[in-house]
């Protein structure tokens, strides 16, 4: 009787949260053809990279606050007191972390002349500063997607506004990253007010010392997510470095092809997480059941979507405006690309389920190696072998990392799962 009550809200929650988010995977639709008509292929590339490069500086702000921060506020949802000194302490950190990070970008920038698009990597930072004031991870242990829903909808009607808005001459590319960045502080701000009013926030010494605290005892775990990012956001700057920014522009349209499954199915990741963590933290069999329910039907969802990308990949490049002269090769890229969504689903299933088993030690373990070996393979192969080098290096990888994470789960649960 309970599951009959429990299984229709959280479909609900999921479609308004799916609602929220599939602006995510429209404004790449909406945006993207507009920016290549404009600033052409090379223009995209250098987008991509910058942005690509503020991704990963991303998710050091972030640090622990979307695994270990998120776990501990739903599990604590309703005690106050807590949420309001955890909140602030997390809030605290990363903002000390994010001080940090833009001081060094900027010593970096000022010591090293010869790094070329000052301009728009400098007007690229306010990515970092909105993913500082972003609630998200907060939003989410407390389970209110509708909140999340409606911010996320008003930072991209801002963005995509302006980039029809002032984006109009070749040159204009250096904005791009601008206007995403600052839709988002924007909305976060306001939004950041609301939760400093309802939970009573307070940064004083204290937080600076326990906020400090998490960031020496979730080390580990950041390191790891780090190298994460990495893996995920490092090929677009390889690409860019052996083959030019042209072919990162390329790049970037197929990635951002499949990367609206990816969007999907982190969205999917970060919806059913704090679910799946309450579940098995109080029965471990339910929670079982309940993460195999939610991936199986990512799975399936992927996988269909993944069938009609491979059906119709010439009708979407034409709609991106890609003027590459051999089509077909990259027609035959994108369809091959095609594969890396399938298996990241698995790989995303798995690593939620280490995480909910607090298996993070040899997730870390697992991360720093996975990365190390994507850097090297990837720099050989698209050295070797061109833009398809870099997915043949993320469909190796992926396959290792899903044996790794299997082996130890069914090491340590080989009882129960």
């Amino acid at each position: 009787m309970v599951l009959r009550v429990k299984i229709p809200s959280k479909i609900t929650n999921f479609f308004v949260y799916g609602l929220g988010q599939s602006i995510n995977l429209l404004s790449p639709l909406i945006v993207m053809p507009y920016l290549i008509k404009i600033c052409q292929e090379d223009g995209l590339g250098k987008i991509g990279i910058a942005f690509s490069i503020c991704l990963i500086l991303n998710c050091i702000v972030d640090y622990s606050s979307y695994l270990n921060g998120t776990k501990e506020i739903v599990i604590n949802k309703k005690n106050l007191s807590f949420l309001s000194q955890k909140v602030s302490d997390i809030y605290t950190y990363k903002t000390i972390i994010c001080i940090l990070l833009l001081c060094l970008f900027f010593i970096i920038i000022l010591l090293f002349p010869t790094i070329k698009e000052k301009k728009l990597l400098v007007l690229s930072l306010p990515i970092i500063l909105s993913q500082l004031l972003n609630p998200n991870w907060l939003l989410q242990g407390l389970e209110q997607f509708k909140l999340i829903a409606i911010l996320n909808i008003l930072s991209k009607v801002i963005y995509i506004s302006c980039i029809f808005l002032f984006i109009k001459n070749r040159e204009d590319y250096i904005w791009a990253n601008f206007f995403l960045g600052i839709s988002g502080v924007l909305v976060y701000f306001f939004s950041f007010l609301y939760i400093n009013y309802k939970f009573n926030l307070k940064f004083s010494i204290r937080n600076i010392y326990r906020g400090i605290n998490i960031i020496k005892n979730d080390f580990n775990i950041c390191l790891s997510e780090f190298c994460l990012s990495i893996y995920q956001y490092f090929p677009i700057l390889i690409v860019g470095y052996f083959t030019g920014n042209s072919t990162a522009g390329i790049y970037r349209v197929i990635e951002q092809i499949f990367s609206i499954f990816r969007t999907f199915i982190f969205m999917f990741f970060n919806f059913s997480y704090p679910t799946v963590c309450y579940d098995i933290e109080n029965n471990l069999k339910n929670g079982l059941k309940t993460w195999k329910l939610y991936h199986s039907a990512n799975l399936v969802i992927i996988f269909i979507g993944c069938s009609l990308v491979f059906v119709f990949s010439n009708y979407i490049l034409d709609f991106f405006h890609v003027t590459a002269t051999d089509k077909q090769e990259l027609t035959f890229i994108l369809k091959f690309a095609i594969i890396v969504p399938i298996l990241l689903v698995i790989s995303q299933s798995l690593r939620q389920l280490m995480f909910a088993l607090n298996l993070s030690s040899f997730y870390t373990r697992i991360i720093y190696f996975s990365c190390s070996l994507s850097v090297i393979l990837l720099s050989l192969l698209v050295y070797q072998i061109g833009l398809v080098g870099s997915f043949i290096s993320m469909i190796i990888i992926e396959i290792i990392v899903v044996i790794l994470y299997l082996i130890i789960i069914r090491k340590k649960y080989n009882k129960v799962i």
